[in-house]
């Protein structure tokens, strides 16, 4: 398995690189990496190639993939399939870089989980009030190499990894009430003062 902390989305909203943003005094997308790492796998960012000049001054070079533009996908898709196709046999954890109040012990749970079902499913991500939390959870390279067939055949109706979701084989999680706020993202500066 390998860890993989998304960071290659644009930030529009923001204003600025997520994935950079300081907190702990730390960028984001290091403290994403130190939770996976918590969990006894090597881990890896996936960053576009614009960003490639800003992350090298924290990251090396061999902790860093970039996306592969060619795929025609956007979005979280773009760094999983992008991850996916650099490391064809490893099942990946991912785990977006603004998800700042992710809980290690949640993702624990995602792994243990995963451990217990090996080979029964496809995805193992967690549910909260019926909704998938797409952006931390475990998808195996079985079922990214059947996205990424059905992206060669034209068949991805939508880049969406809720869609991605839906042509998967899932174990869904689901969030416990004390837990629903380690799923927020931050997406704009005035959601900063939430962190």
């Amino acid at each position: 398995m390998l860890g993989i902390v998304l960071c290659g989305g644009q930030s529009l909203r923001m204003g600025a690189d997520k994935g950079l943003l300081i907190h702990d005094q730390k960028p984001w997308a290091r403290l994403a990496q130190e939770k996976l790492v918590l969990l006894g796998i090597p881990v890896k960012c996936v960053i576009n190639v614009t960003q490639l000049p800003r992350y090298t001054p924290h990251f090396q070079q061999e902790e860093l993939i970039l996306d592969q533009e060619t795929l025609e996908v956007k979005g979280p898709l773009l760094g999983t399939l992008s991850a996916h196709i650099a490391n064809p046999e490893s099942d990946l954890f991912v785990l977006a870089c603004d998800l700042v109040s992710m809980q290690a012990k949640l993702m624990d749970t995602v792994l243990k989980t995963y451990r217990c079902n090996e080979g029964v499913f496809e995805a193992y991500i967690f549910v909260n009030e019926a909704q998938q939390e797409p952006l931390c959870g475990i998808y195996t390279a079985a079922g990214l190499k059947k996205i990424n067939a059905m992206r060669h055949a034209n068949g991805l109706a939508r880049h969406s990894m809720k869609y991605v979701l839906s042509q998967l084989k899932v174990c869904e999680i689901p969030v416990e009430a004390k837990d629903v706020h380690c799923f927020r993202n931050f997406n704009s500066p005035g959601e900063l003062d939430a962190v």
